[in-house]
């Protein structure tokens, strides 16, 4: 195999590898437990429903105060239909 095949295939390889994301604390609301992490960014999200809700501040509180946020803006979105 020549040497940029290799070369390529390495990077391949380590793109698909990616490190998981840097856990800074989680919450609970209700039954469900939210888990905030950090993107690549810098930026402290948390995942809901599979898509990420951006914390306000890098802190637990302001993390958990945007998911409520979303969470009910979700209800009341459903609720016009």
């Amino acid at each position: 195999m020549p040497r940029s095949a290799a070369l390529a295939a390495v990077f391949a390889l380590a793109a698909c590898v990616q490190p998981s994301p840097e856990t800074h604390g989680e919450f609970r609301i209700g039954a469900e437990t939210y888990r905030i992490t950090e993107n690549a960014a810098g930026t402290w999200r948390v995942l809901v429903d599979g898509r990420p809700v951006i914390c306000s501040k890098p802190t637990e509180e302001a993390c958990y105060w945007s998911v409520r946020h979303y969470l009910t803006s979700q209800e009341v979105l459903n609720d016009y239909g």
